[in-house]
């Protein structure tokens, strides 16, 4: 199967007000298939407007080739082509010949495309009084009503509410199963998940990670943490006393360890503790935190939290576990451990960092794992 968008080779190189030179995009390949959803995700300045506009052909490629089908549907600003003094109908009519359709097929589509935008108490208005979330609307509902071939959509849909936007990742699955590619760029990490055949990380210009979207979330979790969330500590990291952690992971409740957790899941942190000298009967303590939003939840565990007196050179394992009602991110945790009366702390480290996947409509600091029930 011929691909609908290929990109070859490509490189976008912008120079600075200071006369040097910045590469916004590094040797990239990409193709997108008919009937695909390609969605690319990275952090802000990494390069995935720029390789939208490569794609649809706003910005010439500095490297490399693009080839690009005859009818592509860019939706990559808030109220691009549209004329502030004119009315949506106006507007409608302009947007649609410049995306390829003629005068008629304008006028056969102009009603579904009103009630799409669900405009049609304003469409005689100039666009000037709209608001940016009716600009995404009226943008949107002309893009995906002009018979692409291809569809580029960017960060603009999180312009709308959160009805439409379901609405619209809706209309993008059935023009999906209507052979159309889409090339999807997003910060909305659950569209990604839900949306999305293959997903490609940027950073620096250069892809960091492409293949299956959980995997590549994944990977822009450890990307944003800066880290990943078992690991081995050294000999003398985070000891503060007369215990140390000797090495911390993060399981599932079958024992195996995780790149990306879902939201409610059970973590089991297992941790290999080490007596430097002889300490008597301990208590472990808990700081989950929210990476960009602070300490989120603490525990003590004076009751289930008790770890036996241990003698000098005494390993022993025990296991924290917490389930993770939390929204997406990551969340780094703390264990601190020590002594029963609270006098003496031996441990007080980051033992895991858990990234958590986003649950599809949902957002905040806690998943509430909502049901709706018609009775």
């Amino acid at each position: 199967m011929s691909a609908l968008l290929e990109l070859r080779g490509v490189a976008k190189r912008y120079p600075s007000r200071k006369g040097d030179e910045r590469w916004a995009l590094k040797e990239l390949d990409l193709d997108v298939q008919p009937g695909e959803v390609v969605s690319v995700i990275g952090r802000n300045g990494a390069g995935k407007s720029t390789l939208l506009k490569l794609a649809c052909g706003v910005s010439p490629a500095t490297r490399g080739t693009v080839r690009r089908p005859r009818r592509v549907a860019p939706l990559i600003e808030v109220g691009a082509g549209f004329h502030p003094e004119l009315t949506g109908r106006e507007n409608v009519g302009i947007n649609g010949r410049l995306l390829g359709l003629t005068k008629r097929e304008v006028a056969a589509a102009f009603d579904d495309i009103v009630a799409f935008a669900e405009l049609a108490h304003v469409i005689d208005e100039p666009v000037k009084t709209y608001s940016s979330g009716m600009f995404m609307r009226l943008g949107f509902a002309v893009a995906v009503h002009t018979s692409p071939q291809l569809l580029l959509v960017d960060e603009v849909l999180a312009v709308g509410d959160l009805p439409f936007q379901v609405k619209c990742l809706d209309r993008i699955k059935a023009l999906r199963a209507d052979g159309v590619g889409v090339l999807f760029v997003s910060h909305n990490l659950a569209a990604v998940l839900s949306l999305a055949d293959r997903a490609l990380l940027l950073e620096r210009g250069e892809v960091r990670a492409a293949g299956e979207p959980r995997e590549v979330v994944a990977s822009y979790h450890e990307l944003l943490a800066m880290g990943i969330e078992a690991r081995q500590v050294g000999e003398d990291a985070g000891a503060t006393g007369d215990m140390q952690v000797v090495s911390s992971r993060a399981l599932d409740r079958d024992g195996v360890e995780q790149l990306l957790w879902d939201p409610g899941a059970l973590v089991r942190v297992e941790l290999r503790l080490r007596a430097r000298n002889a300490v008597p009967e301990s208590v472990v303590g808990l700081r989950l935190h929210k990476e960009g939003a602070g300490l989120i939840a603490t525990f003590l565990g004076f009751d289930s939290g008790r770890v036996p007196a241990m003698a000098a050179g005494e390993e022993r394992i025990i296991e924290v576990q917490l389930r993770l009602n939390v929204a997406e991110g990551t969340y780094p945790l703390d264990v601190a451990i020590g002594s029963a009366d609270v006098t003496a702390v031996w441990v007080d480290q980051e033992v895991a960092r858990l990234p958590v996947a986003a649950r599809h409509g949902g957002g905040g600091l806690v998943d509430i794992a909502p049901r709706v029930v018609i009775l």
